[in-house]
Parts: C-alpha cells; sequence; structure tokens
C-alpha cells in the first residue's frame, strides 16, 4: 500500500484528507512536527506528501520541508509526488506548482473538492514521469 504524508496543522483537514486517502488505498501518516515529517521522509518509502504551506508554522516563501523535499535528488524527487495547499494558491495552476516546485497546487478553500482534484492531478504526475520511472528502471 502507498503511503502519504499529510503536514497540516488543521486537525479536521487532517481526517478528511486521511479518510479521503484510505478510501483508494494510500496509507496516511501524519507527522506531529517539522521535524517528524523530515525523518518519515528519510526513514519510509513516502510517495505522496500533502503539505500546507504554512505547516508547523514555516512561513510560505520559506517552507523548511518544501526546501528539503525540492532538493532531494532527482532519482528521490520524483518518487514523491509533492502537493502544496494554501490560501493564495490557484488549484491546479502549473505554474504556480513550477514555481513551488511541485506537482499539484489546491486552494485551501477546495479541499471539500480534493478526490477529484487529487486524481486529475495524480493522472496527470502518472503520465509526465512514466518515462522517466521506465528510463530509471533499465
Amino acid at each position: 500500500m502507498p503511503k502519504a504524508l499529510i503536514c497540516e496543522n488543521n486537525p479536521e483537514i487532517q481526517k478528511n484528507l486521511a479518510l479521503t486517502l484510505k478510501t483508494i488505498n494510500v496509507e496516511p501518516l501524519i507527522p506531529l512536527s517539522l521535524e517528524e515529517a523530515i525523518n518519515t521522509l528519510e526513514t519510509e518509502d513516502i510517495g505522496i506528501v500533502i503539505l500546507n504551506e504554512t505547516f508547523a508554522d514555516e512561513p510560505p516563501q520559506k517552507n523548511r520541508l518544501i526546501q528539503w523535499i525540492t532538493n532531494l535528488p532527482m532519482y528521490r524527487r520524483r518518487e514523491i509526488m509533492l502537493i502544496i495547499i494554501g490560501d493564495n494558491l490557484k488549484t491546479l495552476d502549473r505554474l504556480s506548482a513550477f514555481a513551488k516546485g511541485a506537482d499539484l497546487v489546491i486552494n485551501s478553500k477546495e479541499l471539500d473538492n480534493f478526490y477529484p482534484v487529487f486524481k486529475r492531478g495524480y493522472l496527470e504526475y502518472q503520465s509526465i514521469y512514466k518515462q522517466y520511472k521506465e528510463l530509471l528502471g533499465k
């Protein structure tokens, strides 16, 4: 079962995201701190990271977890689908995602529609990196 890291401060949103992930056979893990999130990424095989850009009271422009993930070696970074949630993001905006080093961005107000947005983003992610991953496997 693939694993997803949910880095969100709001317990209600954590719960809703976890329930959605469980319905699609993804095991949700919820770290309590930035350090725990990084430790989990170092020790577990995480395929999806859902990160509120203010997780652990980090400023969106200098979020250390985003920086840590984007600085991973390319072979490892492409194994992690990074989804960033924020109040000032436009859902599914590819330019914003690119600028933040993410694979998908979602506006906080649209989390009620998380599953369809995630599904669309995940299919795009798989399509983009399918050949890349096949080349790495050879």
